[in-house]
């Protein structure tokens, strides 16, 4: 019996719809196996616990970028290849929702947010944020808590865990406020006193979990991750040690280490320790002390974090990097040393570094975040200092990822790649004739030094007489100059008024 052909053919949509599909899988899948290869993860360096190590390596984490909630911008492959190629290996993520065009991390139904259904647009641009910061051997700093998304009338009230624009609880259920027209400086909002040590406030806490649960879902997949409780909080001990706590469990129940920190919004790390650090800039004057709730200074300090080494697996001090000059290496050097020497060392973050404005602005005429040969200095002190990290913070408190900053941080690499670098310390005490603020030094073994000059200098070096060969960096050019030999002890002239590193061998 012989049969007929046939001449049904698949209609195009469905063929096309099953091609979509299987690209799609295949997507899915390629994602997938990138996430979870057998990658080395961050972790503490094993030959030297003030810095990292990644893909087993030790790793100098240095970044700039243009926003502090990068998987919220457009050009994001762009602006990440852009850092990749300078060098740049650190950047910064908030979850915050608060600028125009960001996705929410909740749906909206009906007008109202419902904190049971996770905003699918909002969490697809922080896992492909993840995919591409893994693709480029970048280490993100995740920071959970978006403080200034949940503060002054606006923010909040655009905020999905306001009461009065979501249908999960009510005011009365929740006890938040449906106005919040005040600064994190002058007092609390409730939503940071949720946890069992503070006010106990199940109903939130639940949608907070929630939040915290799918960001860890997403993030564990990922092995180049550390975490940041808050920005710059003046929230209760309490609250961020919960949290350290709550995703260090979902860490270890997935068979994951993770290192976690907070990040307190005071400037001075030290408690007073150094002669000249403040906890704000005098240049600010009284409008500031008004501003400032002392009673929320009084437990809003980095030592919270510095001392408690189970809840706190590294440190982040940004906010001394509104200190300058000779006071701002003396108060990192000081956390350095204690940190250091205390029984539990461990690396010391800057995921911002502030100092970019371009004009006097702000309060009688002077921005407390400085301008950019501020943010410049802060950001090579902080490395010379024994840092593990240095990172330029947005537009316009920090230089971002321009022209300057992409400078910097290719000459900070081709410096540190240059040097015994991991095993390197601060060694301003080989450095004679010189001026405040005007050099500083690192060494190894009395054979290796580099030195870093915040512009026109000259100082005197004292080590081990002999033949040296000596190579100056041009930082804001990114070259180098020819090598040449010199004796010493003896003394190093800038060859022009720039910013300049060099490196100094014994031959």
């Amino acid at each position: 019996m012989s049969m007929k052909k046939s001449n049904y053919q698949i209609p195009k949509i469905i063929l096309i719809s099953f091609l979509i599909l299987l690209l799609g899988n295949c997507h899915i899948r390629a994602q997938y196996s990138v996430r979870n290869t057998n990658i080395q993860p961050i972790e503490i360096y094993t030959e030297n616990p003030m810095y990292w190590q990644y893909k087993g390596e030790p790793v100098l984490l240095l970044g700039g970028s243009v926003q502090d909630n990068l998987f919220q911008i457009d050009n994001l492959k762009e602006h990440l290849d852009l850092l990749a190629s300078v060098g740049g290996n650190y950047v910064r993520s908030t979850m915050s929702s608060r600028d125009p065009g960001n996705a929410k991390p909740f749906e909206m139904k009906n007008g109202l947010y419902d904190l049971d259904e996770p905003g699918v647009e909002y969490w697809n641009r922080f896992t492909t944020f993840l995919d591409l910061a893994l693709e480029r051997d970048i280490i993100v700093q995740v920071e959970i808590w978006a403080t200034y998304d949940f503060y002054w009338g606006d923010r909040w009230a655009d905020n999905p865990f306001n009461p009065l624009i979501n249908n999960t609880y009510t005011t009365s259920e929740s006890r938040l406020p449906e106005i919040v027209d005040y600064p994190p400086q002058t007092q609390n909002n409730p939503f940071f006193r949720t946890v069992p040590e503070l006010d106990n406030n199940k109903i939130v806490l639940e949608y907070q979990q929630k939040f915290v649960d799918k960001l860890m879902s997403i993030a564990l997949q990922y092995p180049n991750v550390l975490y940041c409780i808050d920005n710059e909080t003046k929230a209760r001990p309490e609250w961020g040690r919960y949290w350290s706590a709550y995703i260090r469990d979902i860490a270890e129940k997935a068979g994951k280490k993770i290192y976690v920190t907070e990040m307190w919004d005071n400037w001075d790390p030290t408690n007073g320790l150094v002669p000249g650090a403040v906890t704000q800039h005098p240049d600010l004057g009284q409008w500031y002390s008004e501003y400032l709730n002392l009673e929320l200074s009084s437990w809003a300090k980095p030592s919270n974090t510095i001392n408690d080494p189970e809840s706190y697996q590294f440190i982040d001090i940004s906010n001394n990097n509104a200190q300058r000059c000779e006071v701002h290496y003396n108060t990192s050097l000081f956390v350095r040393n204690h940190v250091l020497f205390s029984r539990y060392p461990r690396p010391i973050n800057n995921v911002k570094i502030y100092g970019g404005m371009m004009n006097t602005i702000g309060h009688d005429n002077i921005h407390w975040a400085a301008f950019h040969k501020d943010g410049e200095e802060r950001f090579w002190r902080n490395i010379f200092a024994g840092h593990a990290s240095a990172r330029f913070h947005r537009p316009d408190w920090g230089m971002g990822l321009n022209h300057v900053a992409q400078h910097h941080i290719k000459s900070m690499r081709m410096l540190t790649d240059s040097l015994d670098f991991f095993n390197m310390k601060p060694a301003n005490h080989l450095l004679t004739n010189r001026e405040e603020n005007e050099a500083f030094c690192i060494s190894i073994d009395d054979k290796e030094f580099a030195i870093y000059f915040t512009g026109k200098g000259d100082v005197s070096l004292n080590v081990p007489p002999g033949e040296y060969e000596v190579n100056w960096l041009q930082i804001r050019s990114s070259q180098w100059g020819e090598p040449y030999t010199m004796q010493f002890p003896g003394t190093l002239k800038t060859p022009s008024d720039d910013q300049w590193a060099v490196l100094i061998r014994r031959i």
